[in-house]
């Protein structure tokens, strides 16, 4: 009888102990917070941040990023107000790329924007990050009523090919300083022979 009330005892202890580790799992666990997962390419923007205001201009809203597109919110509250982006750009490959092209949605005709100190076409070389300078501004002498500028900039990367025609233009006796000029000439000699 007294191993039937200790087997008792013990299995009453058991429950007891169980219903204590089971409410302590029961609390709620929450953890918050954004992962990004990036496309991993040759060429890509892997950082946007802002740089510098002045005159009280400022980011409206986070500012986001792709592979090849930034979006911008900027607000400019007075006519010399400005906003900077920085842009970086890494060129994981062996080869020299280019930002052929920029195509811009802005929300807001009388804000527009300069890159500082990149001309399109330039090269970005091979295995090495670049930044690039993106300034808000107002294009006009007067303050519109709208102050709020929303960008999406979409960048072009490509890689140059370079073709070359070389010839001998003693036949035509054209002086040819440009690409053009020479394609022309060509062109008239291949005609000349009957082509």
């Amino acid at each position: 009888m007294r191993i039937r009330h200790s087997y008792m005892l013990l299995l009453l202890i058991v429950i007891c102990m169980i219903s204590i580790v089971s409410a302590s799992f029961s609390q709620s666990m929450i953890i918050n917070g954004e992962g990004y997962i990036r496309v991993d390419a040759e060429i890509r923007i892997i950082d946007l941040k802002m740089l510098s205001v002045s005159n009280h201009g400022f980011e409206t809203y986070n500012s986001r990023f792709s592979k090849d597109i930034t979006s911008m919110y900027v607000t400019l509250p007075e006519i010399g107000s400005t906003v900077t982006y920085q842009v970086t750009i890494q060129n994981k490959s062996s080869y020299v790329y280019i930002i052929s092209g920029i195509r811009s949605e802005l929300n807001n005709a009388d804000i527009t924007y300069s890159i500082d100190d990149y001309k399109i076409g330039q090269g970005l070389e091979p295995k090495a990050t670049t930044t690039i300078n993106i300034t808000f501004k107002y294009n006009s002498k007067t303050l519109p009523t709208d102050h709020e500028q929303e960008a999406n900039l979409y960048f072009t990367f490509s890689r140059p090919y370079a073709n070359q025609v070389s010839y001998d233009n003693k036949t035509s006796q054209a002086n040819c300083s440009d690409v053009q000029c020479a394609l022309d000439d060509l062109y008239q000699i291949y005609k000349s022979l009957g082509g």
